[in-house]
């Protein structure tokens, strides 16, 4: 009986430590690029709707997740009017909103080629260009990576002041943008690098302030790509209708152990796959 008591005792042992675990379920789907084109350079915009379709299904019914953050460029604006932009916006975005969780969305330069941010923020139910949702123990912070003032690719001086006191807090921070503030390989050319977001080292030191920045994910560039840097990994989810990877949505599994050691896995599906397995130690104050 001593034994059959103390097998029972480790087990709801094993099962308390494993109730106190926080985890956290994210889904990301980054340049629907939605559009009449049936072929835009690399783009397939006219399969848009079908693929997303396939993405928010498969979150419904097999990933379940607690987000679904879209990663911006969700139209492909060019040569199309400003009421045409907005109908397509709707029509995509109802489509996104029919998966079972919390919304969050990046903007991209594209969908600012026809619509102004107040127009976006009103379609797609925004509240802000940029925002914050703390959520099962982590801090989710979505960022705007395009200036009014200046153009794509680059946060205003008051969005960064916002940043630096988001960033003050205990929690673990995850953060998505359309632009990333890492270069990437030019794959289209053979050869060196393309600057996603200017004044990347800028935005880099802020993220590295506080030491609670786990992971960055952002779209843009048709790309499958992942790199650390000081502590922070930096991830490139592919675009949802690029010809090579077409398809292509991302799961994002977060978990953080009692050593605030925080775990995070990455599938990318599509017909261009890729996984990515990373952690960081999250040392408190």
């Amino acid at each position: 009986m001593k034994k059959i008591l103390f097998i029972s005792a480790l087990a709801w042992a094993s099962i308390f430590s494993v109730s106190q675990a926080e985890t956290l379920k994210v889904g990301f789907v980054a340049d629907w690029e939605y559009g009449k084109q049936k072929k835009y350079d690399h783009k397939y915009p006219s399969k848009a709707k079908k693929y997303l379709n396939r993405a928010v299904n498969y979150y419904n019914s097999t990933f379940m997740p607690d987000v679904v953050i879209g990663g911006g460029d969700y139209i492909l604006s060019r040569g199309v009017k400003s009421k045409k932009a907005k109908k397509d916006l709707r029509t995509v975005n109802g489509i996104f909103k029919r998966a079972n969780a919390r919304r969050l969305y990046c903007i991209g330069n594209h969908d600012l080629f026809k619509m102004s941010k107040s127009s976006i923020r009103e379609i797609l139910e925004m509240e802000n260009d940029y925002a914050f949702l703390d959520i099962n123990g982590f801090r989710l912070i979505t960022l705007d990576t395009n200036d009014n003032a200046i153009g794509a690719g680059r946060i205003p001086d008051v969005e960064k002041s916002w940043l630096r006191e988001t960033l003050k807090s205990d929690l673990p921070v995850i953060i998505f943008s359309h632009h990333s503030p890492i270069d990437t390989p030019n794959e289209s050319s053979g050869g060196g690098t393309r600057v996603n977001l200017f004044e990347s080292g800028t935005i880099r030191s802020i993220l590295e302030e506080k030491g609670n920045v786990v992971a960055v994910f952002s779209g843009h560039r048709a790309i499958n790509y992942s790199q650390e840097i000081n502590g922070i990994s930096y991830v490139i989810i592919n675009n949802l209708v690029d010809k090579k990877a077409l398809g292509s949505f991302a799961t994002i599994d977060i978990s953080k152990s009692d050593e605030e050691v925080v775990s995070v896995h990455v599938n990318q599906y599509g017909n261009r796959p890729a996984s990515y397995d990373f952690s960081k130690t999250i040392i408190s104050d």
